[in-house]
């Protein structure tokens, strides 16, 4: 009997020091501060690079990281004005050079200290604000598949071809960065005026217009349209995901449009320093090449993409000129792309 009280003291003893220590460990866990990263769904979501950066970071952050999710990448800035301090963000990642200037108007961003970056020279001029750093970039262009059209279209032009009526995925300028920057390869590369009156011949041969880039891929992939505006990379995720090598992104006689992806701290951060310190990891090799291979973009820091299937990619002919166009003129365009999309050009 005396052995039998022995035995069930020591298991009550060793149960009581597990749940200790699990109570200890809790305690502990709960103890981190949590570093709140707001982004697209895309980039944050479980094939994104979000779930690598976030386990790189936390292996010596000394923290935890909770992500934010904000759909399309058009929608941020939405959601900052309208929930502000209250979504608690302590990074905001995804802003293209079409959002700076509304973004600074509308929210109080931290200044970033993050020294000499040694960045492709084609970067160089999106490096000119001290409140956003680039993180990578993209060319877009009309992407389709091996087949599905007699012959590829070569220019703007070309898209108005019978045989593409209602054949056309594109995305919504006013929710979507990609439909932004569409429309605006339209206007520099015809001239506002001509540019509006091309969309308005263009209208018709548009499947949808797209609140998101997902939304406007996947009618593409569910081969419900025959063309969809996307990224120069897009047939290489393809290709090394799916083991399909029937994409294809085809080159245009107009130069094509150039994409930045901005990450920024908010003003109203709570974890400002750890903030700026999830910045550093984007922009270390390591965070570059997690960015690049799960984003599918091309990375701004020299040294990662060399060597790699993105490298060829990059030698396409794009836009020299990156304009970072101010919040009242970016509305303004996209109220004549309102008028136009309604057949009411002037």
């Amino acid at each position: 009997m005396k052995h039998f009280i022995f035995f069930m003291a020591v298991i009550f003893l060793g149960l009581f020091l597990a749940v200790l220590n699990k109570t200890e460990q809790g305690a502990a866990s709960n103890s981190l501060p949590t570093i709140r990263v707001f982004g697209y769904a895309s980039f944050t979501g479980r094939w994104g690079p979000g779930p690598l950066l976030k386990e790189q970071f936390e292996k010596t952050c000394k923290c935890k990281v909770e992500f934010i999710e904000g759909s399309d990448s058009g929608i941020l800035l939405q959601r900052l004005k309208i929930e502000g301090e209250s979504l608690g963000a302590d990074v905001v990642i995804g802003l293209d050079q079409f959002d700076l200037s509304k973004a600074i108007a509308e929210q109080s961003w931290r200044k970033l200290s993050l020294g000499q970056l040694n960045v492709y020279d084609s970067v160089k001029p999106a490096l000119s604000n001290s409140f956003f750093v680039p993180y990578d970039w993209g060319a877009l262009t009309f992407v389709t598949r091996k087949g599905d059209l007699p012959r590829f279209p070569a220019s703007l032009d070309d898209l108005l071809a019978p045989e593409l009526a209602k054949k056309i995925a594109l995305q919504d300028p006013r929710t979507s960065s990609p439909g932004m920057q569409f429309l605006y390869w339209v206007i520099r590369s015809k001239g506002e005026d001509e540019g509006f009156k091309y969309l308005q011949k263009l209208m018709g041969q548009v499947h949808s217009f797209s609140p998101t880039w997902s939304a406007a891929y996947g009618l593409f992939t569910n081969k419900q349209a025959k063309l969809v505006y996307s990224y120069v990379t897009s047939p290489l995720y393809h290709e090394i995901e799916e083991k399909n090598k029937d994409y294809v992104a085809l080159p245009f006689n107009e130069p094509l449009p150039v994409q930045f992806e901005f990450v920024g701290i908010p003003e109203f951060c709570r974890h400002c320093e750890l903030g700026e310190q999830f910045i550093n990891l984007m922009l270390s090799p390591e965070g570059q090449k997690i960015i690049m291979e799960k984003n599918y973009m091309f990375p701004v820091m020299k040294g990662v993409m060399e060597n790699t299937p993105f490298a060829p990619l990059m030698n396409v002919k794009t836009m020299s000129q990156v304009e970072i166009l101010s919040a009242a003129e970016v509305d303004r365009l996209l109220r004549r792309w309102t008028e136009v999309r309604r057949g009411e050009l002037n």
